[in-house]
């Protein structure tokens, strides 16, 4: 998956998980009045993991994406994707008929594979976002008979910007998680960013390449 087979792009050094804040199953760091959409949208985010990709599989989608159409994810952070893909859910840059706030989602399909996008307000690490998620998610997890999960690794854009991966496996399923905060340019508030990519087993290793592509596209304005 990702953080196996993109050593060039995600760093999953020696050093990798000494680099990052210790866990803390706690609040710090969060700010009390953006806790209700960030918990929105990470509970979404563990939905999308294991729920809607078995709706999509069997869901034929008609809105291919075209070279350099670029999608907004929330107010000043947009990602670039994978020509051919198509945009199920979420707003092109110049397409939108209404503005895009600081919570938001974007899913963007392959056949079975998917690439969920959930932003809201957040005000702690990456890694605290993604033990978040993880916490979230554990009795969905648990339900579907998740088998394994990976070590967590650093992941870069090309801007720039630090964030942390995961990788999971399940019997028939597999895929990543990786999350950043980021603060655009004139936000008062840092917007946490949540991405869940899943697909049948092998065809995420055969995606490898328009994926982390996609992720290393995100950007602030």
């Amino acid at each position: 998956m990702l953080g196996k087979y993109n050593t060039a792009v995600v760093d999953q050094g020696g050093g990798a998980r000494s680099d990052l804040p210790a866990a803390r199953h706690r609040f710090t760091g969060i700010d009390r009045a953006t806790v209700k959409p960030s918990l929105l949208v990470l509970a979404l985010a563990a939905l999308m993991s294991g729920v809607l990709p078995l709706v999509n599989s069997k869901t034929p989608y008609h809105a291919p994406i075209h070279r350099g159409e670029v999608a907004e994810l929330a107010t000043g952070v947009t990602l670039t994707p994978a020509p051919g893909w198509d945009l199920a859910t979420g707003a092109l840059v110049g397409h939108a008929r209404s503005l895009v706030g600081d919570t938001a989602s974007a899913e963007i399909v392959d056949g079975a594979i998917t690439f969920d996008v959930q932003a809201a307000p957040f005000a702690g690490t990456p890694l605290a976002l993604l033990r978040r998620v993880k916490q979230i998610s554990s009795e969905l997890d648990h339900a579907r008979g998740a088998a394994s999960a990976s070590r967590q690794y650093r992941v870069r854009t090309r801007q720039g910007a630090l964030g942390v991966g995961q990788d999971f496996a399940g019997v028939t399923r597999e895929g990543s998680v990786v999350t950043f905060v980021l603060r655009p340019r004139g936000q008062t508030s840092a917007e946490g960013i949540v991405i869940v990519v899943a697909g049948p087993r092998g065809s995420i290793t055969r995606a490898r390449d328009a994926i982390v592509a996609m992720i290393r596209s995100i950007r602030t304005s």
